[in-house]
């Protein structure tokens, strides 16, 4: 920057040169402020981001139009369709359990049930997977010691239960 004493000792042509200087600069910054205003108009218009127009992820999204917590209605009803043949798991003729469920005594009088016989008899059949046991298998290894030689024998252990091993070949870690 020039000091004011030093702008009056110059000459016409000098300051008419820093002059024109001065208006080149002045023109690159007006449009230097033209095309910032412009970006700032186009970000202000620009659409939010979803996870339809950048990387975040839907449930990240804007949802004004939806009632928070409530479901969207079906347009079809659940269940199966008029005509529809009815799919059933067939009953096991020999179940590991049976459990019967005898009526004692009325809810309503109280009366003993027990010795009326049935009107129907209603089967219903629950498939249960059996607990997961470990099976443990201990090895003793015998020794011996010869009595003709003297040394020491050991007895040979079956494959993959090996000393020094803990977990038999069934056992895989992921």
């Amino acid at each position: 920057m020039i000091a004011k004493a030093e702008i009056e000792e110059l000459s016409r042509e000098e300051l008419l040169a820093i002059t024109y200087e001065m208006m080149e600069r002045i023109r690159e910054l007006e449009a230097e402020i033209a095309r910032l205003k412009l970006h700032i108009e186009q970000s202000r218009n620009k659409l939010p981001t979803s996870s339809q127009n950048s990387s975040q992820p839907p449930s990240r999204d804007f949802k004004a139009d939806k009632a928070v917590g409530k479901k969207r209605k079906r347009s079809r009803k659940k269940g199966a369709k008029p005509g529809h043949e009815k799919q059933e798991r067939q009953l096991v003729e020999n179940p590991n359990r049976v459990i019967e469920a005898y009526v004692d005594h009325c809810k309503n009088c109280q009366i003993n049930l027990l010795d009326q016989v049935p009107v129907q008899v209603i089967r219903r059949q629950v498939t249960e997977l059996p607990e997961i046991q470990p099976v443990v298998i201990e090895t003793r290894q015998y020794m011996v010691d010869c009595p003709c030689c003297g040394k020491r024998q050991l007895g040979e252990l079956p494959e993959g239960l090996e000393a020094g091993r803990y977990f038999g070949r069934m056992w895989k870690p992921w």
